[in-house]
């Protein structure tokens, strides 16, 4: 576990909110850096998040950096 010091902050990140965000503004594809810059955090930060987001059934990774966000009924019926 990395160390804490008084200049480092915990985020909890809701994933089902944030991936029916992604469905909501219409996005099909979402790439890494757009995700980390919308978060304000690193692009390997942000890639951690897609991939636990495609684990969760909510993305599918399409290319290198791009992920395909799945309809609403195809994750409700998994």
């Amino acid at each position: 576990m990395r160390k804490k010091n008084k200049y480092t902050a915990t985020i909890t990140i809701d994933l089902r909110l944030l991936a029916m965000r992604f469905r909501d503004r219409g996005k099909k594809f979402i790439r890494v850096h757009e995700v980390a810059y919308e978060l304000g955090v690193s692009s390997k930060t942000a890639g951690r998040i897609l991939v636990t987001m495609t684990k969760l059934g909510y993305l599918v990774k399409w290319s290198d950096g791009v992920y395909m966000v799945l309809d609403r009924n195809y994750t409700e019926n998994k």
